[in-house]
């Protein structure tokens, strides 16, 4: 039985290994399956933390952290589950959030595919914008006030 391990990391902290194996999870997820074209490596993995669950040497979900401007408000992004429907988006959400909660974030926002709201408001999360088109997809912007 493989067995799951979950794990956060700076990104000067992350293997060539685990670099390679998240950037391919992203590429699968947004690129192939979703067939959105858009530069993903868009500087901000620098100052993010990365979380991720691996099974063996492979990603299977994903997330990043990073703090924005405003004072005590971080931003979630990038999620992603390559196994769906097996509890492992609410492990690597909760995980995520502990993080941010842990370095005094006040808010919490994130940009969720309209499909995955009811997922995110499980969590805590709530709507604050109207949809909007990212990459293709709807998009809405969500908050979870800590």
């Amino acid at each position: 039985m493989t067995e799951y391990h979950i794990a956060s990391k700076t990104f000067a902290g992350l293997t060539t290994e685990e670099l390679y194996e998240l950037l391919k999870a992203r590429f699968a997820v947004f690129v192939a399956e979703q067939r959105c074209f858009y530069l993903d490596m868009d500087d901000i993995d620098y100052r993010s933390t990365h979380f991720f669950i691996r099974k063996g040497q492979a990603v299977v979900a994903y997330g990043r952290l990073f703090e924005e401007e405003e004072p005590h408000t971080w931003h979630i992004g990038r999620v992603l589950t390559l196994e769906r429907r097996t509890g492992m988006g609410r492990r690597l959400m909760e995980a995520i959030i502990r993080t941010a909660r842990e370095q005094g974030a006040k808010t919490i926002r994130i940009e969720a595919q309209t499909h995955a709201v009811g997922f995110y408001e499980q969590l805590g999360f709530t709507a604050c914008s109207e949809p909007f088109d990212e990459a293709g997809i709807e998009h809405i912007r969500m908050v979870l006030n800590c």
